[in-house]
């Protein structure tokens, strides 16, 4: 990870400091540097092997560094991450003079790497979630299907026999050009979301950029706080209020059935995609819909015209146009012809 962080940090140090910076890698390799000393990286700078060996910053004089290879006046310190040394910094010019900026040096780096590590570990995260969901909204009767979205759960902390209603959130006009390619985890629609339904057992993915639309799969508790239809609508009238406010945009909402098997959860999660047709459709003028609202048979009518024409169109336009569509198409038929095994 310091590796592709490296440049950042001595970038970001160098503005700090003034001093030139380089960063080496476990091995005493020099992964990253400011721009004057660019020419300098994958040299072996040998001061980082005692520090980084140590665990303790040092200062080297000229003397010094004629028995060192690649090393130049300054200071060197270590760079490490719970604990265990990952690599080190090294600031040059007078070893008296930079060694006042070893500690500030030494704590930008070590923070910037951390957040990087926990960007990424959270990037994980959230892909696996997203096939976990996908497993389970595309589950397709099999056993050991089952036994494979099961055991997925359980990796990632998630008992999948505990109930759960499936939710689905989404606005009703689409991102501005170029929006649908952020952070998807990063928007006030999600951070208004994780605010409502923040249970550990809860499960909230991105299901369409596009729209900013999220399917949280809502753990219900029968012990003491349970989730009732009340308080749940509640969650998401404030969670709705909360984006009118900052977006001054209404979001539309879909609760569906409670389910605590990954059949029954496949079919509530499609019960709330009707039920949101109806609210995006225009056809109903409530922006959340709850399934005990709403009869099954005027669901499949009012959505029907919905999917077969408006969301159809819309995301067979979005394919097409799309500058890998032969890149899709190709995957569309292979995950077709490979009976939907991912």
């Amino acid at each position: 990870m310091l590796k592709y962080v490296a440049e950042e940090i001595a970038s970001t140090t160098m503005r700090v400091t003034g001093y030139p910076i380089i960063i080496t890698d476990e091995n005493g390799i020099i992964i990253g540097a400011d721009k004057e000393n660019i020419q300098r990286l994958n040299e072996l700078h040998e001061a980082s092997l005692e520090v980084m060996a140590s665990g303790r910053q040092k200062k080297h004089g000229p003397e010094d560094c004629l028995k060192l290879k690649g090393t130049y006046p300054g200071i060197t310190m270590p760079i490490a991450i719970h604990d265990e040394v990952v690599g080190s910094i090294g600031i040059r010019g007078d070893s008296e003079e930079v060694e006042k900026y070893g500690m500030l040096v030494k704590m930008v780096a070590e923070i910037m790497l951390k957040d990087r590590i926990e960007a990424e570990s959270a990037h994980i995260r959230h892909s696996n979630l997203q096939m976990l969901a996908t497993m389970i909204i595309t589950y397709n009767g099999d056993e050991t299907a089952k036994s494979a979205i099961i055991n997925q759960g359980i990796l990632l902390g998630f008992n999948l026999t505990k109930p759960r209603i499936p939710i689905i959130v989404s606005k009703s006009k689409s991102a501005k050009e170029g929006d649908a390619t952020r952070d998807m985890y990063s928007t006030k629609v999600y951070r208004a979301i994780k605010r409502q339904f923040h249970d550990r057992q809860d499960i909230i993915v991105v299901i369409d950029a596009a729209y900013e639309k999220y399917l949280i799969f809502a753990a219900v508790e029968r012990e003491i706080g349970k989730l009732t239809d009340e308080v749940l609508t509640a969650k998401c009238k404030g969670m709705q209020n909360e984006i009118l406010e900052s977006e001054k945009e209404l979001i539309h909402i879909a609760l569906s059935k409670e389910s605590s098997s990954i059949p029954e959860l496949k079919a509530s999660y499609e019960r709330a995609e009707m039920l949101l047709a109806t609210t995006l459709s225009g056809s109903t003028d409530k922006s959340i819909v709850r399934i005990i609202d709403v009869p099954l048979e005027r669901m499949l009518i009012e959505a029907a015209d919905y999917y077969n024409g408006k969301s159809l169109e819309r995301r067979i336009k979005a394919i097409l146009s799309d500058k890998n569509a032969e890149l899709y198409e190709e995957l569309i038929i292979t995950w077709c012809e490979s009976m939907f095994n991912f």
